[in-house]
């Protein structure tokens, strides 16, 4: 899918650092300190500074980003925890990248934590790192990452920041890969067909519910508000579980089930089967990822194919192209990746 070039984010007139240094009651020395060198201004100064920018909308020249001249050569890579191996066909994408163009990489956790968020906002900004790549699944919630001018380059993979034109995104087509999943058990005769759906607040779990519903709209399967099983904080083996009882203790339950993540699937299965319900004899599940354990499970589970490797790659390979431009801030991206269907055997035609 083509690249679609997205402008930096405009200025409602000509701010300059002078707005800025009036607003924040403070010099343009002190501004130009703060955006270059954070760490050498006080707390209540940089916090004068940021609101001010964010209220201006101001957006820092080429000099101001020169003052860090030297480059360090690495690049950090965030992600929500340890042990999720979905993340692993990206992390090694981005390594050989990077790896490549002679970049190190850092990798830090945040494990969704607002506080470790602030901690690498102002590693970031206190310029010990050329690029940011933000690969949580979930959209940071600290405002230091959603506000601040960054002075390098900032992707999303795999999550969304609407309103937000600043950074690169790297994402996969989720909505239309949940109506093609939702088509073909369908196709396979199924209409009571449920969603466990991703945390509410999550853009890709949200899509890949739009598209649930778009499908069972298109085959004219009316909606049923109770086959959609909503309360997952995350995309995890607990929020699988979760729905299983509410299946098991189901009087009238769906003849399909369809996870807005692997790991949900996973969970959901392992469940029921303790229960002596057997898939897909007694109900067909299917997945969303596609990641390392859906092929060997049992039973092999049917899922989407999210793209992971080639999402790290082309984020990287934009990476490179922004950090290396100098001057003016290079145009972002936002790509959108096709997922792909991948039949196993946890989903069988009705008798």
């Amino acid at each position: 899918m083509a690249e679609a070039p997205v402008k930096p984010p405009a200025v409602r007139g000509p701010v300059t650092i002078q707005d800025v240094a009036r607003r924040a009651g403070v010099s343009t020395a002190t501004v130009s300190r703060a955006l270059a060198m954070p760490d050498r201004v006080t707390d209540a100064t940089r916090e004068a500074v940021f609101a001010a920018i964010r209220e201006t909308g101001y957006t820092p020249n080429a000099a101001a980003r020169n003052l860090r001249a030297k480059t360090t050569k690495m690049v950090l890579v965030l992600l929500p925890g340890i042990g999720n191996s979905f993340f692993t066909p990206i992390l090694n994408a981005l390594e050989e990248v990077f790896s490549e163009a002679g970049y190190g990489v850092l990798i830090g956790y945040t494990r969704q934590d607002r506080s470790r968020e602030t901690h690498y906002a102002r590693v970031i900004r206190a310029g010990q790192v050329d690029g940011v790549l933000l690969v949580t699944g979930h959209l940071p919630r600290d405002e230091e990452f959603t506000h601040f001018p960054y002075t390098v380059p900032v992707s999303l993979l795999l999550s969304e920041m609407p309103g937000y034109s600043g950074f690169s995104v790297f994402d996969v087509e989720n909505r239309a890969a949940a109506r093609t999943m939702t088509d073909y058990l369908i196709g396979l005769g199924h209409r009571r067909i449920a969603h466990i759906a991703g945390p509410t607040l999550n853009p890709e779990a949200n899509e890949r519910m739009a598209g649930y519903r778009e499908a069972l709209a298109a085959a004219g399967i009316p909606f049923d508000p109770g086959l959609l099983w909503t309360g997952a904080t995350n995309f995890d083996f607990a929020s699988g579980e979760a729905a299983a009882r509410r299946f098991l203790d189901s009087t009238e339950r769906p003849t399909a089930v369809f996870a807005a993540a692997d790991e949900i699937a996973f969970g959901f299965l392992r469940a029921i089967r303790s229960a002596g319900v057997v898939a897909p004899r007694d109900v067909s599940v299917a997945g969303f990822d596609d990641t390392e354990y859906a092929f060997h499970y049992d039973p092999a589970l049917t899922t989407m194919h999210q793209p992971r490797a080639e999402i790290g790659r082309r984020s990287a390979e934009d990476m490179l192209r922004r950090m290396r431009a100098g001057g003016d801030p290079e145009p972002t991206v936002r790509v959108r990746l096709p997922c792909a269907l991948v039949i196993r055997e946890s989903a069988r035609r009705l008798d």
